[in-house]
């Protein structure tokens, strides 16, 4: 199979993955307090991470976004994004 074949394939599967099975992905933004690139304060989606009472990291949790919308990333910050249950069948091949 040609490269241009398994991409197509790869994008067409996506597609219908996307709009039958999986409405909405995850993303998680880690920026620093209030914009200050020194800040000795995370920030993950607005809200400041801190560890627990027992030194452990906190639950991260992410935002649902619709996947027709598309990605910000702001300024000073990082982004991940994760499509839940996402399949790429040329590679599993």
């Amino acid at each position: 199979m040609s490269l241009s074949m398994a991409l197509k394939g790869l994008f067409l599967g996506l597609g219908a993955k996307l709009q039958t099975g999986i409405p909405k992905r995850e993303e998680y933004h880690l920026s620093a307090k209030d914009g200050n690139p020194y800040a000795r304060t995370m920030l993950l989606n607005g809200v400041p991470l801190e560890l627990t009472e027992d030194g452990d990291i906190p639950p991260l949790y992410p935002v649902e976004v619709s996947v027709n919308s598309p990605i910000y990333v702001a300024p000073l910050t990082i982004a991940f994004v994760v499509f839940p249950d996402f399949e790429a069948e040329v590679c599993s091949r």
